[in-house]
C-alpha cells in the first residue's frame, strides 16, 4: 500500500464525460479513501454546478479554478472579484454584447438574454450510466440578478465573444486572466478569472490545512487550467489526448479519459486501490 497520497482530480474531461461521472470512478475513490488517502474533486467550475452526490463522493471540493476550498465541513477560502473590478468585468462585456454567466457557489448569475442563449446552446442529453446530472447542473443553477454588475462573483464564463478573450480581459485590467473554456469546444468560449488564484493555490491550502507536503500531492487533469495544478504536484498526471502544454506539465505521463476509467488506471499505477 502506498503511503498516504492526496489527490486533486480535474471533473470536465478526467473524472466526468459531459458533467457524469463513470460508477468506476465513484467506486476508485471511495477505495481509496477506505485506504487511507485523502481525494479531492478540482474543478473550474464553481461549486453551484457540481451535483451534491458527485461531491459528496470526495474528501473535500477545490471549486472556481482555486478560489473555493472546503475539506469535509471546513471552508477554507471563498475569493471572489474585488466589487470595482467586478463591475467594470460585466461593464465591459455588456458593451461588446457578449453573453456572459457570473460564477458564484450559490448559483449562475446572468442577463435574461444570457440567459436564453444558455438554454439554446445548452442541451443535455440523457444522462448516461452514473453519478451526476450533466449538463442539467447549468441549466438547474441559473438565476437572474436584477443588477449583475453589482453582484459578487468568482469567475466569468463566456461565448459568441465578438472580440478575442484574451482582448477582453486585457481592456478589463491586469488582474484579470483568460483562458479557454473547460467545456465547450467553441473557439469564442473562454473564462475570464483572477491572476492571482490558480488551482495550484487551492492544492497547497489543503496540503497545508491537512498537514501534508507537496511531496504527497496528486494531480490529474487534461485542460489549461489544470496547468498549474499539475507543475506544482508531487505527482502529476496528464489525461490522454490533453494538449501538449498540459502532457508537458505533467512530464509526459499519462492516462485514458472517463470513457476508459483512466482514474481506475491512475489510482492502480499509484498503489491507492
Amino acid at each position: 500500500m502506498a503511503e498516504r497520497r492526496c489527490v486533486f482530480i480535474d471533473f470536465d474531461g478526467t473524472f466526468a464525460l459531459h458533467g457524469v461521472a463513470p460508477l468506476a470512478h465513484a467506486e476508485a475513490v471511495r477505495q481509496a479513501r477506505a485506504n487511507g488517502h485523502t481525494i479531492l474533486l478540482s474543478t473550474g467550475r464553481s461549486i453551484s454546478i457540481v451535483a451534491p452526490e458527485v461531491a459528496e463522493l470526495f474528501d473535500g471540493v477545490v471549486a472556481s479554478a482555486g478560489a473555493w476550498v472546503r475539506v469535509g465541513d471546513r471552508q477554507l477560502t471563498d475569493q471572489r472579484f474585488p466589487e470595482q473590478l467586478g463591475r467594470r468585468a460585466v461593464e465591459v462585456l455588456l458593451r461588446h454584447d457578449v453573453p456572459f454567466v457570473l460564477e458564484t457557489p450559490e448559483a449562475l448569475l446572468c442577463t435574461p438574454r444570457s440567459a436564453r442563449e444558455m438554454r439554446n446552446r445548452v442541451r443535455p442529453p440523457a444522462p448516461a450510466d452514473g453519478v451526476g446530472r450533466g449538463l442539467q447542473d447549468l441549466l438547474d443553477a441559473i438565476v437572474l440578478p436584477e443588477d449583475p454588475a453589482s453582484c459578487s462573483f468568482a469567475k466569468i464564463s463566456l461565448w459568441g465573444s465578438p472580440r478575442r478573450v484574451e482582448d477582453l480581459a486585457a481592456e478589463i485590467g491586469p488582474e484579470v486572466g483568460a483562458l479557454p473554456n473547460s467545456i465547450s469546444a467553441d473557439e469564442s468560449s473562454g473564462e475570464l478569472h483572477l491572476t492571482s488564484i490558480d488551482k495550484a493555490d487551492g492544492m497547497r491550502l489543503v496540503a497545508e490545512h491537512l498537514g501534508l507536503g507537496i511531496e504527497a500531492t496528486v494531480g490529474i487533469g487534461d485542460g489549461m487550467n489544470d496547468l498549474g495544478m499539475l507543475r506544482a504536484a508531487g505527482t502529476a498526471i496528464a489525461i490522454d489526448g490533453a494538449s501538449a502544454e498540459v502532457l508537458e506539465a505533467a512530464g509526459g505521463v499519462s492516462v485514458p479519459g472517463p470513457g476508459e476509467h483512466g482514474i481506475v488506471t491512475a489510482f492502480e499505477r499509484l498503489g491507492l486501490l
